[in-house]
């Protein structure tokens, strides 16, 4: 069944296998994260930010990541992985780690210890396991390694035939504020289910399991191993 994301259908969302040809469509994808994905060959998303400032982040899964309609905020140069001479995770020297930006202090402890409560509710959810609410996700599942999604689009941005690419998934530092930790027995983003664990992935309370076998009800989308909804037209 076709899932919308803000009242538009996307690559992750069609029920087309677009772009990569491997016979896994949308939700059945592993490189698809939720219905805002428009590309199905990769990692990222696919949707350009627009209107937001440089180096300036928020929610990275909810279909419409311009600047400050969830209140989620991080900066890229809060990354202490930012330094020369690559600045992962942005690949830009404007971004190098500080507490400056476009004249503008940044708190970035602060912003790595608490997100608003917006954020939370309106982008969290939405947000894949091993993954936090800016696009750091662990790759592969269970590694410890973290990695930028949002570089490039399809073969040249972030798959999971390019996680030893830094310039394709350049490693980053996940935000603890929103941060949607790979648990156990959680199916996670880049792995699939706990190796370890007998028992069928574990999903937040009201939220119902779902896999090729058991797709999720209409207007729901199956990410990680549990049905989320898909975000409503603003």
């Amino acid at each position: 069944m076709k899932t919308p994301c803000r009242g538009k259908f996307y690559e992750c969302g069609d029920c087309i296998d677009n772009g990569d040809g491997d016979g896994a469509i949308d939700a059945l994808d592993p490189e698809c994260l939720g219905p805002c994905d428009d590309d199905e060959a990769g990692f990222s998303t696919g949707l350009t930010a627009k209107g937001g400032e440089p180096c300036r982040l928020e929610c990275y899964f909810d279909g419409d990541n311009g600047s400050g309609n969830d209140n989620c905020e991080w900066s890229q140069q809060c990354d202490p992985l930012s330094v020369a001479p690559d600045y992962p995770p942005s690949g830009e020297s404007r971004c190098a780690y500080g507490d400056k930006q476009q004249g503008k202090v940044v708190d970035c402890e602060a912003l790595a210890a608490s997100q608003p409560r917006t954020c939370l509710d309106e982008c969290l959810p939405l947000v894949p396991n091993g993954c936090d609410c800016f696009g750091c996700c662990e790759l592969p599942s269970r590694s410890g390694e973290y990695h930028f999604i949002g570089r490039g689009r399809g073969s040249s941005g972030c798959a999971f035939d390019a996680l030893d690419d830094p310039s394709a998934c350049p490693p980053c530092t996940p935000v603890p504020s929103c941060l949607n930790e790979c648990g156990p027995c959680e199916a996670c983003v880049g792995g699939g289910a706990d190796p370890s664990c007998q028992s069928p992935p574990a999903c937040e309370s009201g939220r119902a399991a779902c896999d090729a076998a058991a797709p999720c009800d209409g207007g729901d989308y199956c990410v990680t191993g549990c049905c989320v909804p898909a975000p409503p037209p603003r």
